[in-house]
């Protein structure tokens, strides 16, 4: 009986470590080379966040998009992760962008109120209506790259 259970907490103790070791070692997503799921504007994706967060993040959420708009400013502050807003239909409400630090010269060209396209992993909203610290609320997406 005593082998039993040995062998049995053996097997749950390997099959924990066997998980942990293949989420920490999964591919990270090549954003570069993967096909968008959807293409819409900046004002599109931001309103359908804004009306229905739930089902916006149940539908885009971790999904690689292409959004369009007029870009609204750069935040190079963080050299790790070089960010773009892009301009919604709210004076609140952007289309956050970040990039990795290779694409800072990109960033760097890009002038304000030019339309660009960008193509990224949406990671949901970003800001709380209960929170009055963060006046804006904005759609995120992360390892973006600039298209076109």
């Amino acid at each position: 009986m005593r082998k039993i259970t040995i062998l049995s907490i053996s097997f749950i103790v390997l099959g924990i470590l066997l998980f942990v070791y293949r989420m920490f070692n999964k591919p990270h997503t090549d954003v570069l080379n993967t096909k968008a799921n959807v293409e819409m504007t900046a004002i599109e994706l931001f309103t359908y966040f804004d009306t229905n967060e739930d089902s916006a993040t149940i539908k885009y959420s971790d999904q690689i998009i292409v959004v369009s708009g007029v870009l609204h400013s750069k935040d190079l502050s963080n050299e790790l992760e070089p960010q773009i807003l892009i301009k919604t239909n709210e004076d609140d409400g952007f289309i956050r962008c970040g990039f990795k630090p290779e694409y800072l010269n990109n960033i760097n060209s890009l002038k304000e109120s030019s339309t660009i396209k960008v193509k990224g992993i949406c990671k949901g909203l970003n800001g709380d209506d209960d929170l009055e610290l963060l006046s804006d609320k904005d759609v995120v997406l992360s390892s973006s790259i600039l298209i076109e």
